[in-house]
């Protein structure tokens, strides 16, 4: 990969429309204030047509691996699902989903329930190749886990990243993470905006900003490294996308990437990232909550990062249920006649 031209920086100020651009520059205390958009709780109706579908899915022997759509019918939620669309696609973003219940449900129920509610939304997509193919469970693995990009997998810090899945030729459009069993200390969920990590560059370092639209070698996971295909991906830290600013980042998958492909961070390129990394850590444009048990995040994965804190190893057995999904009703959807249009044309 080429460096960027520096002599062009400081007049490099690319064209970013977004559908609703004050929704997306948001503040933490702007967040906070406005329960009716952060918080989406489910009905009784809702509730009752979930206890239905577990109870069809225990007397026939389904599991989370083998349910489909039209085993597990919630017309209540349904519903209700454009406006959660619309938040995540034109508003800020996210949500807290509310009312799923963990004490109600074993955790095979409890995966059952959330993958039928997050099907609803997006279109699920695998998470491995032998494995995790309709979730992944996010808990501290300890020793077991030996993949130094899987910081999920770990009771440490996991820095503010976007969900890269390097398995496909795009990556998760929407991300939730469903809390089944919450740490007893520490485990906050954090959130910031593309927008503005991008305002916050353009007005203070403009001099940067061409680096951050440059490509980068990714360093896949372990589990998401097809044997055929080589250990990296290759995709831009920023880009605009059918007016969309998106953003695609995980330091700790960057570095590694680009030596890996023989191309290490130059000197410019480290600043402009261990100065990405500062914004990140801004508490007045992050979002920060700690997700109770029942309780489940919905964010747009490609227009913001998400982190978490670090808590106590075995503190309280903290079980995340992650979900990616891809976007069902705009762009190319689904449908493989578009999807390969758009991805390989």
């Amino acid at each position: 990969m080429q460096p960027s031209d520096e002599s062009n920086a400081a007049t490099f100020v690319p064209a970013v429309p977004l559908t609703d651009p004050d929704a997306r520059s948001w503040r933490q205390e702007d967040v906070t204030s406005e329960e009716s958009s952060l918080f989406y709780e489910l009905s009784d109706a809702a509730i009752a047509e979930i206890k239905d579908g577990i109870a069809f899915a225990r007397a026939n022997g389904l599991t989370v691996d083998t349910v489909e759509q039209q085993d597990f019918r919630i017309p209540s939620f349904a519903r209700d699902v454009p406006e959660l669309r619309r938040r995540l696609d034109a508003g800020r973003g996210f949500f807290v989903l509310r009312g799923i219940g963990a004490d109600h449900w074993s955790e095979a129920d409890a995966e059952i329930v959330a993958w039928s509610l997050c099907n609803y939304l997006g279109q699920p997509i695998r998470q491995g190749i032998g494995q995790d193919r309709r979730l992944f469970t996010v808990s501290d693995k300890g020793s077991a886990n030996t993949d130094p990009t899987r910081v999920g997998a770990s009771a440490k810090r996991s820095a503010k990243h976007s969900d890269n899945g390097c398995l496909e030729p795009r990556p998760p459009c929407y991300l939730a993470l469903y809390c089944y069993r919450s740490a007893a200390e520490g485990g906050d969920s954090t959130i910031i905006s593309a927008r503005n990590i991008y305002e916050a560059i353009r007005t203070e370092r403009p001099d940067l900003l061409p680096l951050y639209f440059d490509t980068y070698h990714f360093r896949a996971p372990q589990a998401h490294v097809w044997p055929s295909r080589g250990p990296t991906v290759r995709k831009p830290i920023m880009e605009v996308h059918q007016g969309e600013l998106r953003i695609h980042y995980a330091r700790i998958m960057i570095e590694p990437g680009m030596e890996m492909a023989g191309t290490p961070l130059s000197d410019r390129q480290r600043e402009a990232l261990d100065y990405l990394d500062s914004i990140l850590d801004r508490p007045e444009i992050n979002f920060r909550y700690t997700l109770k048990p029942g309780e489940c995040l919905v964010m747009n994965n490609l227009i913001a990062l998400h982190g978490r804190e670090a808590f106590g190893a075995g503190s309280g057995g903290r079980t995340l249920k992650r979900f990616w999904m891809w976007r069902r009703h705009a762009g190319a959807g689904i449908d493989p006649v578009t999807l390969d249009l758009e991805d390989f044309a």
